[in-house]
């Protein structure tokens, strides 16, 4: 099972549930939440091959963090353009998308409540200043984190925050667990869609 610490010092753990077709042949997951092992509730019917193509495109991406970044992108454009990057960066974030959801995952049956079960992951940003004394004129550390938020059946959320490559690393778990049950996908196709469950 894939597990998470949580902030609260629980764990949060995903396991896939296969959804099998009408031969008994899983193609398919759903996700089993748990905290501390304890049922916590299920989400994401047949998500399996969207948390694949995820996964895929943030393996791709953790290379490039954070000198990929679109901030880099417009600071570096900023630069060979003599304009000043910290202006054109504060103009130009402004049109960025504010929702960094990588993914979000409720529970699907018909007569559950809109907050009954959830696992939702976003990307975000922290900065922090350092230096700017004497000569030094200071410059802003980038850390990019993953936060994990998971909300149970009883109405109980818990919250954790992690780097970028434990993120990755809880997704290859995953995956490795998808293909233990069954439901296998292709980490070979580099395209921005991977390719239907296979085996």
């Amino acid at each position: 099972m894939a597990e998470l610490r949580c902030a609260d010092d629980s764990v949060l753990g995903v396991h896939p549930v296969p959804v099998r077709d009408r031969d008994g042949v899983p193609y398919e997951v759903t996700l089993r939440l748990t905290r501390d092992g304890m049922p916590f509730g299920e989400v994401g019917e047949r998500c399996g091959y969207f948390l694949a193509a995820s996964a895929a495109r943030l393996r791709r991406a953790v290379g490039g963090f954070p000198d990929s970044s679109v901030e880099a992108g417009v600071r570096a454009w900023a630069r060979d353009v003599a304009v000043d990057p910290d202006a054109t960066w504060a103009s130009l974030s402004r049109y960025l998308p504010r929702d960094r959801e990588l993914f979000a995952f409720r529970s699907r049956d018909p007569d559950d409540l809109t907050a009954v079960g959830e696992l939702r992951v976003r990307l975000e940003v922290v900065r922090h200043w350092s230096g700017g004394f004497g000569s030094d004129p200071g410059t802003w550390d980038l850390q990019h984190c993953a936060v994990v938020e998971a909300w149970g059946t009883g109405g109980t959320g818990v919250r954790a925050a992690v780097g970028v490559p434990e993120l990755l690393a809880f997704l290859e778990q995953l995956m490795q667990e998808f293909a233990d049950v069954g439901a296998c996908y292709d980490p070979s196709d580099d395209a921005s869609v991977l390719r239907r469950p296979v085996g």
